[in-house]
């Protein structure tokens, strides 16, 4: 019997038996079946019983039949404000892939930076990354690949002795990189939009974490973790000296993509603007200094939202003309290119605040919370830790944003149990869902070069393995220096999750 089929009667069974037994002391019916859709749908997920797009609706068919959340409040979940973020980031990132400028961006990053073997590893890094922070790291993935490929196999036809490991290690450098990358913003992977949903959904008058907010966490841990696995990269598999035929490579990619169009122009600039309308969408203090957000000009600062932005710009790509003779009256984003965003994806997101709203609504995370109240007695910093390690390594056999959606309630009742903010176990968990560095199940990135022929998956294993140490390391470091301060997190519960 496969592992999907395992799945399917393993989900079915322990839902039935927590629809059957008795309700522990202090917990209720409707929690217990509450309890019961949620380990079936973390079985589904883990094992893709059936699609986990799929999966994401069964909250949609069976909370209101089993009496948890009636429809309408079911149904709310899928249409957060932080999905419809998501959804119209897809948008913007379809409008680079329609016009080539993701391309041509990495492109021109990698012709500035590499000429050694060392270099041209850490300009696909570079260029990697930056893409993933708002681009989807597999659609990142999938452009680098015929790039990087392109540049090993011009090693190998000039110096075959060590171009296989040199392949080897580029091949990891792209997807490890797109796994980091998508840690910097708050559309660069559906974790962290996961994150702020779960957060609202099951603390409504918690402050929201804003775009410029998630960045002052997320580009340190970009900028600190890609030299540092770059330079483990090169270190583990041996890479030095000069490399030959990247400069023709890039060269000739950069020719073929001729100069740049009106269309790509116009995309960059919404992107921009885009940027810029999250960053100073609120009120942004430095010590004395106050720059006053566009939302507080205007006077509808609590009328917006980040998600406001987004939309916004999604629109404007539909109305914008590319500016070419050639294509008419063709906009930067037609209805058929959007069509084939991800949507899957957004409905697992949706699927998660389902759940999360479940926990709070039926009195199950105040549960968890009082069976967990142990962890009290650790101390934070190694709670911290524990929960990196284990999400990091929970996350290589299941998707990440599954793993999100199942953990994230969870370890927010954990946290008060322990009289802690909830951020801090919840954002560096967050962050560990993109830190999964050994099996191509761990994320998307990984699937996609393993795909490649390339890399095999004891290599993508003795390689990430520790790569994923190192990260557990950096991510610890990162919270307790950076997420605490920035976030002005305090060990004592805020009072809008008491």
């Amino acid at each position: 019997m496969d592992r999907s089929r395992i799945g399917l009667i393993l989900g079915l069974v322990l839902l039935v038996l927590m629809l059957i037994l008795p309700a522990p002391d202090g917990l209720s019916d409707r929690a217990m079946r509450a309890g019961g859709v949620t380990l079936l749908m973390a079985c589904w997920w883990m094992t893709e019983a059936i699609p986990i797009s799929a999966t994401a609706l069964v909250p949609l068919a069976i909370f209101p039949l089993l009496g948890i959340l009636d429809a309408k409040t079911t149904a709310v979940n899928y249409g957060h404000n932080y999905v419809l973020m998501l959804l119209a980031g897809f948008f913007i990132a379809k409008a680079f892939e329609s016009h080539g400028l993701h391309r041509r961006i990495a492109l021109v990053l990698i012709n500035r930076i590499g000429t050694s073997r060392r270099r041209i590893v850490l300009s696909f890094m570079v260029a990697t990354a930056l893409l993933s922070m708002w681009i989807a790291n597999v659609a990142v993935t999938l452009l680098m690949l015929p790039i990087a490929l392109a540049v090993a196999t011009k090693e190998e036809e000039a110096d075959s002795s060590s171009s296989g490991a040199f392949a080897l290690c580029l091949m990891l450098a792209v997807a490890h990189a797109a796994s980091i990358g998508g840690t910097g913003s708050l559309v660069g992977t559906p974790p962290n939009m996961v994150f702020v949903g779960i957060v609202k959904t099951m603390y409504p008058g918690a402050p929201d974490i804003s775009f410029f907010e998630w960045m002052q966490i997320g580009l340190p841990f970009v900028i600190v973790f890609i030299p540092i696995t770059w330079a483990y990269l090169t270190w583990f598999h041996g890479i030095s000296g000069q490399f030959a035929g990247s400069e023709e490579v890039i060269h000739s990619e950069l020719q073929a993509l001729g100069k740049t169009s009106p269309a790509e122009k116009r995309v960059m600039t919404v992107f921009v603007l885009t940027g810029l309308g999250w960053i100073f969408r609120k009120d942004l203090v430095f010590g004395p200094l106050t720059v006053t957000g566009w939302s507080s000009l205007l006077g509808v600062e609590d009328m917006v939202h980040d998600a406001t932005v987004a939309v916004f710009s999604a629109v404007a790509l539909f109305l914008i003309p590319t500016g070419s003779e050639q294509s008419g009256n063709r906009k930067l984003l037609t209805w058929p290119e959007a069509q084939s965003v991800p949507w899957g994806v957004v409905m697992i997101v949706g699927g998660g605040y389902a759940i999360a709203k479940s926990f709070t609504e039926t009195g199950l995370a105040d549960w968890l919370g009082v069976q967990l109240a142990f962890i009290g007695i650790l101390p934070m910093a190694l709670i911290i830790i524990l929960v990196i390690l284990f999400m990091t390594f929970i996350t290589e056999i299941n998707s990440n944003t599954a793993t999100a959606n199942i953990f994230l309630p969870v370890l927010a009742t954990m946290a008060v149990a322990g009289q802690m903010h909830p951020f801090l176990l919840m954002i560096p968990a967050t962050f560990a869902c993109s830190c999964a560095f050994m099996l191509p199940s761990g994320t998307g990135p990984n699937a996609v070069i393993f795909g490649s022929g390339k890399v095999t998956i004891p290599e993508m294993s003795k390689t990430g393995f520790w790569l994923n140490i190192l990260s557990v390391v950096v991510l610890s470091i990162i919270m307790i220096a950076v997420a605490v301060p920035v976030l002005n997190l305090t060990v004592d519960i805020p009072v809008w999750a008491r």
